[in-house]
């Protein structure tokens, strides 16, 4: 790529532009745009794959991950209520750490999201070949592909109301899944065998104990259950579209994290004692397998169907991330200006043809790799978006000292426990990532992701000269 002034940077001084993001977004549009960005396919697909790896314990380990999870979406609302511009965080890490943690972090961000909507496009894939089994799956990636693409050229306020619609299903579903496997468990609807132990809540630790595979075997899960609630960067990409940020990111943070925490849970508890871990399939989500088990008609069809709407919910939110932070390093002087112009609509369209270039990569590996695409594709967006969660938090670590020192009255929502909270999820992060080539098949997906921040700090490296010359020389 040429870098080369007139065809790389924002160029601010002749690129003024008279659009500008539509401020629409209220508390419960961005809960659900967040939900989501959350509830995808790490749920409804790698939670199968972990739960075989680890057994019964994985509840450990999703609990953990939830007091992460909540951890890192607050360290992220308090620097986003406190400065809600276009870029998320990206922006407060240029201002304390630098533009090279900058560039390698918006990089890493925008392949993570790619790589999450190559994963969900994949799962949802799946979904559909468990109807039409004939039918390549990269055929299935290359419809979806091109329907979540369309859907991002409409109007913010219209890609609110798309959002809402398939975040509200599955999240409905996940709720009415709780209530018929309470339901269930407790023998109310009867259950089918042989997959359902005839023990209600007691079959949980029916099939080998708690940690039927041992420590080592179990600790490369911890990634596959983080990745689960990765998608939090909604939040903060959100921020400059939101009415009165102040407000509505606090909203939308506490309703999230309960939201989440109930559905996840209370799903992982019940599918377990509805299936035993060992009967898991990494072609079928848990919960088609679950919801089989009961005697409600048409259960696992519906249940199919409705996974189907979720994880493209999910491609959907991480369409509408990964173009805004190519929009925030546009006008940050580390990409092409053109990705940071925005079209009569507020929309930066020439950012979402860029992302949906790399999707197409995605449709090539279904077509050569149709078994393992998943399995690849979801550890090695698992491992960078780890690297994402590390990148929010130590950006935190020096944020909060600045807004201190500088802007004490914009600290109106606080990360409790800090500096201690945030350190203590860069730990869980960096045991996620150290265990995970551990497990069978997930060497590669490490192997990919961890090569992935490598190459961006080459980049970097190559492109520092010009970078900070075009710095230096902006108004």
């Amino acid at each position: 790529m040429s870098i080369k002034s007139g065809k790389f940077g924002a160029r601010l001084k002749k690129a003024k532009h008279t659009h500008a993001f539509q401020k629409s977004l209220r508390a419960p549009t961005l809960t659900l745009l967040t939900i989501g960005g959350i509830m995808g396919s790490g749920l409804f697909m790698a939670s199968g794959l972990a739960m075989r790896m680890a057994g019964p314990v994985i509840l450990v380990f999703f609990a953990v991950a939830a007091v992460a999870m909540y951890l890192e979406i607050s360290a992220l609302a308090e620097m986003s209520i406190a400065s809600p511009t276009p870029g998320s965080f990206l922006n407060y890490t240029k201002l304390v750490l630098g533009p090279g943690w900058t560039f390698v972090a918006g990089w890493i961000f925008w392949f993570s999201s790619v790589l999450t909507m190559s994963s969900e496009v994949t799962a949802a894939s799946l979904f559909s070949r468990l109807w039409f089994p004939s039918i390549p799956l990269w055929t299935w990636s290359l419809a979806y592909s091109i329907f979540i693409i369309a859907v991002n050229f409409v109007s913010v306020r219209g890609f609110g109301t798309v959002e809402n619609v398939m975040a509200g299903i599955k999240s409905t579903a996940v709720l009415s899944f709780l209530i018929i496997g309470v339901l269930s468990v407790t023998h109310v609807l009867p259950m089918t065998p042989p997959l359902v132990a005839p023990h209600g809540f007691r079959s949980l630790l029916h099939h080998g104990g708690w940690i039927p595979n041992g420590w080592l075997h179990a600790s490369p899960a911890l990634l596959l259950v983080l990745f689960a609630y990765a998608g939090t960067g909604v939040i903060g990409l959100a921020a400059a579209e939101t009415k009165n940020p102040t407000t509505t990111i606090a909203r939308a943070v506490r309703w999230t994290v309960a939201l989440i925490v109930l559905m996840y849970m209370g799903s992982m508890f019940l599918i377990l004692n509805l299936v035993p871990w060992d009967k898991m399939s990494s072609q079928i989500s848990p919960f088609v397998l679950a919801i089989r088990a009961t005697h409600v008609p048409y259960g696992g069809f519906v249940m199919n169907f409705v996974l189907l709407f979720a994880v493209l919910s999910t491609m959907n939110a991480a369409l509408y991330s990964n173009v805004r932070v190519l929009y925030g390093l546009s006008h940050a002087h580390q990409a092409p200006g053109v990705l940071g112009r925005l079209n009569a609509k507020g929309i930066p369209a020439n950012a979402i043809w860029m992302s949906a270039g790399l999707l197409a990569l995605t449709i090539i590996l279904a077509y050569v790799l149709p078994q393992k695409a998943y399995a690849y594709l979801v550890t090695a967006t698992g491992f960078q978006a780890m690297f994402i969660w590390f990148m929010v938090l130590l950006t935190q670590l020096h944020y909060r000292p600045y807004l201190q020192k500088h802007h004490p009255d914009r600290l109106t929502y606080k990360l409790w426990g800090f500096p201690y909270t945030t350190y203590f999820v860069i730990l869980i992060v960096f045991i996620a990532l150290a265990t995970s080539p551990l497990a069978t098949g997930e060497a590669m997906g490490a192997i990919v992701g961890f090569g992935g921040i490598v190459v961006a700090w080459i980049v970097w490296l190559w492109l520092r000269p010009r970078i900070l010359s075009a710095l230096h020389n902006e108004p």
